[in-house]
């Protein structure tokens, strides 16, 4: 069995998820940042209080001063959903190349990952959800191909007569 790690944790309830994200940025930062007692954000951030609730625009501000989208991606998962970053700019034919070759080998991964868990004969929960991952990766990759793509997109005038003529 080889050893495996996750790149990134993976959670299933965005309220875990902002517990997360506001323990990494600071409670005590974030608190003295928004003009909030420390203690009101340590409750509002534990998901299993019911006393203070983290309201959206709590979640929206801590992902902003995080740069963290934890919360995003958690919440989009459990919804069904993959959140998928847009493209800065496309500016030339070498960023679609480079696109198409990152989803190349993001799919490459996953089949890599599926061949490797399949060697022993089964695919047990932990390969499995490696496997979703590298999938919902290569999806990612994948879209963001069609973002590039569509960026390269451009409108010409259409003529009703040719344009050339004899």
């Amino acid at each position: 069995m080889t050893n495996r790690t996750l790149k990134k944790a993976v959670h299933s309830c965005p309220m875990i998820a902002a517990y997360v994200v506001g323990h990494e940025y600071g409670v005590d930062r974030y608190a003295k940042e928004t003009y909030q007692s420390p203690g009101s954000i340590y409750n509002k951030l534990n998901p299993d209080n019911d006393s203070n609730h983290l309201y959206l625009r709590d979640a929206v501000l801590l992902t902003e001063k995080a740069n963290n989208d934890l919360i995003l991606e958690t919440w989009a998962a459990s919804r069904g959903y993959l959140l998928v970053k847009v493209p800065e700019q496309v500016c030339c034919d070498e960023d679609l190349s480079d696109q198409v070759c990152r989803s190349s080998e993001k799919m490459g991964a996953v089949m890599g990952e599926i061949y490797q868990s399949r060697e022993d004969g089964i695919i047990d929960p932990q390969e499995y959800e490696q496997i979703t991952q590298s999938i919902a990766t290569a999806i990612k990759e994948v879209l963001a191909l069609k973002a590039v793509v569509k960026a390269q997109v451009r409108d010409f005038p259409r003529h009703r007569t040719p344009v050339i003529q004899k």
